[in-house]
């Protein structure tokens, strides 16, 4: 007879190892970081931006934690997947003859810490619909905050501000039709919007 736990992973995940999910988790990380890194030299705002922010890097966690089968692992393995791009994306920088400042690394790092968990439980909740909403609101609010604090007020990118909006509002669109999670999703917007702004105000004030 199954375990309990077992009965309640979504059938997609099931079919999957789970080490084999939590492998491919890490790798995006590792994959992600290195192509922060050397799509920086091609692309010019706005489309910088999604290779020069925090919210794409969170997406990691997200994707890597709505992987997961467990919120324990997804939580693990959100924090790896974030660590991951910070070692990937300056050891990149690094052999493509770009100083690295222990400054930024240790930001970056920390950020990863705290944001990592955070999002690969968001995903794993998003996912499973449980808590339903919160999750989705979670990554919507990254990217929502981001472009209004970041980008419209602290930098004045306007287009960059517009450019995050619109995936802000595709991911809505997009997460929320999952399990249909809108009505939840539009609950907790405005208190992940909120947690968004502080954190990317307090970001703003160590950059400063």
């Amino acid at each position: 007879m199954p375990s309990t736990a077992s009965l309640d992973e979504p059938t997609s995940l099931r079919r999957q190892p789970r080490l084999g999910r939590a492998l491919f988790a890490l790798a995006l990380g590792i994959a992600v970081g290195v192509l922060t890194s050397l799509l920086q030299k091609y692309l010019d705002y706005p489309w910088l931006a999604l290779v020069n922010a925090a919210s794409p890097w969170l997406t990691t966690a997200f994707v890597a934690g709505a992987l997961q089968s467990r919120l324990p692992t997804a939580m693990v393995v959100g924090i790896a997947a974030t660590m991951l791009q910070v070692v990937a994306y300056y050891v990149t920088a690094d052999l493509r003859g770009f100083g690295v400042s222990m400054t930024y690394v240790v930001l970056w790092s920390l950020c990863a810490v705290v944001g990592g968990p955070i999002f690969g439980a968001a995903g794993h909740a998003w996912r499973r619909a449980a808590p339903a909403g919160v999750g989705a609101a979670l990554l919507v609010a990254a990217y929502a905050s981001e472009a209004v604090v970041a980008y419209h007020f602290r930098l004045g990118y306007s287009a960059t501000a517009w450019l995050f909006g619109a995936i802000a509002l595709l991911l809505a669109v997009g997460l929320g039709r999952h399990r249909s999670q809108y009505p939840a999703l539009a609950r907790w917007l405005l208190p992940a919007f909120i947690a968004g702004v502080a954190g990317h105000v307090a970001v703003g004030l160590v950059l400063a």
